[in-house]
């Protein structure tokens, strides 16, 4: 069963962010195969996304996957995938997450 994929605004804000860093340290064609990899893990957590352990130690019911040098954060149910963050991984999710701007219970 594929779940509906989700984007919240910070997710795309993110991808973004990923993609102009990239850009402007990479090229352009880094950029696009870069960024094209990130989207290809998200839709994939249509099917696969409770496969990835939950990650409750920063908000409850809140999973995270590794694509590349990043972490996708998101919340799943049995017909749902809600991408709310996308984060390189050297960053400190405590400091990056957005939590303020997720809506419980959604």
């Amino acid at each position: 069963m594929k779940r509906e994929l989700i984007y919240r605004p910070d997710a795309l804000s993110d991808l973004n962010e990923a993609e102009s860093y990239t850009k402007q340290t990479w090229g352009g064609a880094q950029a696009k195969r870069y960024v094209a990899a990130l989207v290809a893990d998200i839709k994939a957590l249509r099917v696969s996304a409770l496969r990835y352990p939950l990650y409750n130690e920063v908000f409850l019911g809140l999973r995270r996957k590794r694509s590349g040098m990043h972490h996708i954060y998101y919340f799943a149910t049995d017909d749902r995938v809600e991408i709310l963050n996308v984060i390189h991984t050297s960053r400190d999710p405590g400091l990056h997450l957005k939590v303020e701007t997720w809506q419980e219970g959604e």
